[in-house]
């Protein structure tokens, strides 16, 4: 038995992957499913909307549930990684659950993860344990719906239990990341990501280029069921910056929500709320609810994320934290930073994930860094150990690039006490992880 939340916390890292590696694969998946069969399949009994992609996942999940719960429903969010909480991953109606509640289920679910771990399926993994946890809680709460990102990828990531009608599939904005694991190129990781599609399940998805909507357009024949893509100036267009918001028009299937106002600098947002709004709109066909419009606008206009072009203020010093962790969403930063501060140069601490493609990503930011702090993490109370690229590999490409307005902190408080002592605005970014350990130290 686990009597309290440190408890708790220690149990679940002694199941993270010793090998930094470590991608489960279909021996994860299958184990998934023995956990859950033997938890009656709860991820069947709820409806689902579950998310996959390379960009914007996290996102688009958390505007769907927000838009949910803003008409009343009941809804789960699973998200992961977690950036300053592991309840993030278990939220209800947007909220961490309790720390009493997660030992209380916890303690429910352990004679079955220990009744696995004594099968030829093996010691399940942290992530394997804390989706299971996830599905385990919704179905105890009785949600109306559950939204569910994935972790890796979708054919074989621990997420793809579902195998209800009552779910529907999202993709996102499909790039090159994990490519070791799911693909070195794009028609390899859709086909990847729509492994999430299982028979009449509706599909979703941001308009993609031709060689990834013709993997999704198969998956979707194979299935019986169809994609409906969402696309620029025809769903979403007219879009400018107001202050440090953006406002577009939003048009899908007879919602027209004209000047719709987003909490956010992040341009990358508006095809993520807009490809939720246009999933919002069809369940509320499919369950037949009324949707209030002015619920939509003030529900978007105050939603605001961790981790996604966050902006804080340290007297007048703007400070922004974003958790670009691959080309496709440095290049969104960048144009949003662009965008949003036309002319100005930025004071920049970055880490990157091991093997990340942190050239194409350091290339991207040096045009609008003044200068740059080059900090580390390693992380353990993640899905896996997360471990930050070399920093004498990043040397070598600023010196390759002629950059030399750089510096290396290997403290993270020191390294963020520096950029705030320059007395420019801060961008911290690269990861996630990086994210996770600054945040702690702004207390904010």
């Amino acid at each position: 038995m686990i009597n309290n939340f440190s408890q708790a916390l220690l149990y679940l890292r002694q199941s993270v992957p010793k090998n930094k590696d470590r991608f489960p694969g279909s021996l994860g998946l299958d184990r998934q499913k023995e956990i859950l069969r033997l938890l009656n399949n709860p991820q069947n009994k709820i409806k689902t909307i579950h998310i996959a992609g390379t960009s914007g996942k996290g996102s688009s999940a958390s505007y769907l549930s927000s838009l949910l719960v803003s008409h009343g429903f009941t809804v789960g969010l699973t998200l992961s990684p977690h950036i300053l909480d592991i309840r993030e991953r278990f939220q209800i109606n947007n909220k961490f659950i309790s720390k009493k509640e997660f030992v209380f289920y916890l303690n429910q679910i352990i004679p079955v993860i220990e009744k696995v771990k004594n099968t030829d399926f093996g010691h399940p993994t942290f992530f394997e344990i804390l989706i299971a946890l996830s599905f385990f809680i919704f179905h105890q709460k009785k949600v109306d719906y559950a939204v569910v990102e994935t972790g890796l990828g979708g054919l074989m990531d621990g997420t793809n239990v579902i195998d209800s009608e009552n779910k529907i599939a999202v993709i996102t904005r499909l790039g090159l990341d994990h490519t070791q694991i799911l693909g070195s190129n794009i028609s390899l990781i859709a086909a990847q990501k729509a492994g999430i599609i299982h028979l009449h399940n509706p599909v979703f998805s941001i308009h993609q280029i031709p060689s990834a909507e013709s993997v999704l357009n198969q998956a979707t024949v194979k299935n019986k069921t169809s994609v409906t893509y969402i696309n620029p100036k025809i769903n979403f267009k007219n879009i400018h910056s107001q202050e440090l918001s953006l406002v577009y028009d939003f048009n899908f299937e007879g919602l027209f929500l004209p000047k719709l106002k987003l909490n956010t600098i992040g341009l990358y947002q508006i095809e993520n709320s807009a490809l939720a709004l246009s999933v919002f709109k069809f369940i509320s066909v499919r369950d037949n609810f009324v949707i209030n419009t002015q619920k939509i606008r003030s529900t978007l206009a105050g939603v605001k994320f961790y981790g996604r072009t966050d902006i804080h203020y340290l007297d007048r010093q703007l400070l922004i934290l974003d958790g670009a962790h691959n080309p496709q969403k440095m290049v969104a930063l960048i144009k949003s930073l662009k965008t949003f501060f036309p002319n100005q140069k930025f004071t920049f601490i970055l880490a990157f994930k091991k093997r990340k493609d942190f050239i194409k990503m350091i290339k991207s930011i040096a045009p609008i860094a003044n200068h740059i702090i080059i900090t580390r993490f390693i992380v353990t109370s993640q899905d896996m150990i997360q471990v930050s690229e070399p920093i004498k590999n990043l040397i070598k490409i600023f010196k390759k690039i002629n950059f030399s307005s750089f510096e290396i902190v290997y403290d993270n408080s020191q390294a963020l006490n520096t950029a705030i002592k320059s007395g420019e605005n801060v961008v911290i970014t690269g990861s996630l992880y990086l994210l996770g350990e600054m945040y702690p130290l702004l207390k904010i």
